[in-house]
Parts: structure tokens; C-alpha cells; sequence
């Protein structure tokens, strides 16, 4: 789905609800988080420079993180939707299941990580 990409706040602003109320409690989770991290638009997607990316898709809101702490996460949660560097919600019930700790610690595997080993 094409969003309004032209900055952070038209990307946000594309987003029809209830996609949009799961969206912004991510973003709000990695903004607490990663509150230096620069946040802008790369790949047609919300990016908080190497930290997260994340992005509404047609079905699902999407969390882009790297792998090196991808990995762990999937191996506690292998039942969530997850891809090589990304978890996928596809309702706020799903994200609110696995809690806003699990999302937060993650975002803080990030931050954690060298900064070679960040990005997807």
C-alpha cells in the first residue's frame, strides 16, 4: 500500500485507523527508547536512524530490526510472525499479547548492539 512519504508526520498521517493506534504505540515504544534517534523516511517507511524501522502495510504493521537481535527474540517467540529482520502485528490485540516490555527490551537489544551490527 503506496503511503504519503513526503515526511514523518504525512507517513503517519496516511495511515487509516485502527492500523494507525497500533503504529504510533511502536513508534512511541522506540522513540522512549532510542529518544536521540533521528527519525525519518528511507524505503518508503518510517526509519529512527540505525535502531528500527517501521512501516504500515496493507495487512500489518511491521518492525524492521537487525538480525543479531532478531534472532534471540524469534528463538523466545516462535510463534509471532517474524522474517530474517522483521516482526509483523497484524492487530493491537497481537502486539498488546506479547506486551510492550517484550517490544521495548527488543528495541533495547538494539541499542545495545555494536554499530556494525545494526541494520537490516
Amino acid at each position: 500500500m503506496k503511503r504519503d512519504d513526503s515526511s514523518p508526520e504525512a507517513y503517519i498521517a496516511s495511515i487509516d485507523e485502527p492500523q494507525k493506534s497500533l503504529f504510533l504505540a511502536i513508534r512511541e515504544l522506540i522513540v522512549e527508547v532510542a529518544p536521540d534517534a533521528e527519525e525519518g523516511i528511507e524505503y518508503g517507511m518510517l526509519v529512527f536512524g540505525d535502531i528500527a524501522n517501521l512501516a504500515a502495510q496493507k495487512n500489518y504493521v511491521s518492525l524492521y530490526i537487525p538480525p543479531a537481535a532478531m534472532a534471540p527474540f524469534k528463538q523466545r517467540h516462535p510463534s509471532l510472525n517474524c522474517g530474517k529482520c522483521c516482526l509483523r502485528f497484524s492487530s493491537a490485540a497481537k502486539f498488546e499479547a506479547l506486551g510492550r516490555d517484550e517490544i521495548r527490551n527488543l528495541i533495547k537489544a538494539v541499542v545495545a548492539l555494536p554499530p556494525d551490527q545494526r541494520g537490516c
